[in-house]
Parts: C-alpha cells; structure tokens; sequence
C-alpha cells in the first residue's frame, strides 16, 4: 500500500488529475468564445496524460489548448451560431405546438437537428486534438465522420446529454464531469480515428510515445 507506483495510488492519482483537468476546463471555458479551445485541450490532455500516461497534465493541457485556439474558436464559433439558431427555432415552432397548430410539427425536427449538432461537436475538438487540418476540412469532416459511424454517434450524444443532465441535477459532478466525458470519448473515437491514420502515421505515433516515455 506504501508504494506509490501501486494500483492504487496510480489510481488516485488519476482521480486528482482529472478532476484538475476538469477544472481547467470549466476556467478556460468561462469566456464562452475559448470554450472549443477549452474542449480540445481537455481531449488531449486525457488522451496523452490520463489514459496515455504521457507528459504532464497541465502542461499538455496548455500546450494543446494554446497550439489550437485558433482554428478550435473558428470552429466553436461556427458551430455555436448554428445552435443560437437551432436553441430559437426550438423555443418557436414549441410555442406555435402549444398553441394548437400543426405547424409545431417542426419543433421535433429542430430538436432531431439540435442533436445532430451536438453529435458533430463531439466529433469536431477531439479531431481537432488528434489531427491537422483547416477549418472548413474540420467543419465538413465532422459531419462526415458522425453520418458514418451512426451507431457511434449516437452513443456519444446520450452520453453527453446523460452527463450534462448529472451535471445539472448535481452541480457539484461538474468537477469530475468534462474529464470523464473527454475519457470516455477517448475510448470511441479513438478506435474510429485510427481507420484513418496511414501506416506512417501510426508509426511515428507509435514512436512519439517512445520518445515521451523516455522523457
């Protein structure tokens, strides 16, 4: 038990990291414009230092967080215009339902949509984490990748509605939450992104991992 490489302590010590981590987020987040920015170096971060055990956890988060905050807020940004849009369309066509007409028909349509793009989102940041690309290639890219792997897809938007709804019914998961959720994407997207990556790209993954080992 007093080994500090043991089981448990290794545990421990991954339960303080992501809570860390989630905190992170949640600061890095509040401005709202930096929050893609936020969500890619909190994929990151989990990929390389929680599950990977690679570098240091808060230096792989700013390290992510600041290589990508460009293109990560171009595509945050983007993306939350299209869910101000969505969010209105909603809180419309449900009043137009209540109200009796047939129209409101379309406020299931707009929430079938709502999900989808909460489902591209979750492709999008850890794509970005992973791979090297413009904005528009990200943008299309993560659509692509969530008509694809549908059955995928939809896991992760119940598991990103099932956690925000933890979150709110206890506010106090919010330190846990976005490290568990970026953890428990890890393990999807992970197997998806692969099929993706050529041979020499694996292989000098493979060899990065090598070198930040031995660092």
């Amino acid at each position: 038990m007093l080994k500090y490489d043991n089981k448990f302590f290794t545990g421990l010590g991954k339960l303080v990291d992501c809570v860390w981590l989630s905190l992170l987020w949640f600061i890095c987040s509040i401005p709202v414009i930096t929050m893609g920015a936020a969500s890619t170096a909190l994929y990151y971060a989990v990929h390389k230092s929680i599950r990977g055990n690679r570098g240091y956890t808060t230096r792989n988060f700013f390290s992510a967080f600041k290589d990508n905050f460009k293109q990560s807020t171009l595509v945050h940004l983007v993306w939350l215009v299209v869910m101000v849009v969505l969010v209105g369309d909603i809180y419309i066509t449900r009043a137009v339902l209540l109200s009796g007409s047939s129209l409101g028909l379309f406020f299931y349509f707009f929430l079938v949509l709502t999900a989808v793009a909460i489902g591209w989102a979750c492709y999008m940041f850890p794509y970005i984490a992973r791979f090297e690309n413009t904005v528009m290639a990200t943008l299309k890219n993560g659509i692509l990748l969530e008509i694809r792997h549908l059955p995928w897809s939809l896991l992760l938007i119940v598991l990103m509605l099932g956690f925000m709804l933890l979150s709110y019914m206890i506010p106090l998961f919010l330190f846990i939450v976005p490290s568990v959720v970026a953890l428990a994407f890890d393990f999807i997207l992970e197997r998806l992104f692969r099929k993706y990556m050529s041979k020499e790209d694996l292989e000098r993954e493979l060899e990065n991992d090598k070198i930040d080992n031995m660092g």
